[in-house]
């Protein structure tokens, strides 16, 4: 199993491409997308070890997890990584990151909130 950093943050692409695009469905608020974005986000960057003494990145999902990584996976992954990072192309006054913050499917679901069911979707 592949368990790179880069490749837990670049499943956030969709949707941080879809918001840099301004093509979110309305069942998916830009305040809610960019408060789910910036949990996970932190959930993942917030832990020692991520970096090496030089910068780079280590392989593991929240600190450094050698055992996590694949024979291809390497240091120098930081580019797939980005991905999950799209929506930091979006100027600092759109309305992603001004809209107020907003409980995702995930946070309602355990604190016993109704939420909506997820249905497929055609973008």
């Amino acid at each position: 199993m592949s368990c790179g950093r880069w490749h837990r943050t670049a499943v956030f692409r969709p949707l941080a491409l879809l918001a840099w695009r301004k093509q979110l469905p309305k069942s998916l608020p830009e305040g809610q997308v960019r408060a789910a974005l910036h949990a996970a986000h932190r959930a993942l960057w917030d832990a020692p070890g991520n970096f090496t003494k030089d910068g780079y990145l280590t392989i593991g999902l929240r600190g450094h997890q050698p055992t996590l990584g694949d024979s291809y996976s390497n240091n120098g992954s930081m580019y797939i990584a980005s991905a999950g990072l799209l929506a930091l192309g979006l100027p600092a006054d759109d309305a992603f990151w001004t809209a107020p913050a907003q409980d995702w499917t995930q946070k309602k679901a355990f604190n016993g909130v109704a939420f909506p069911k997820d249905y497929a979707v055609n973008y």
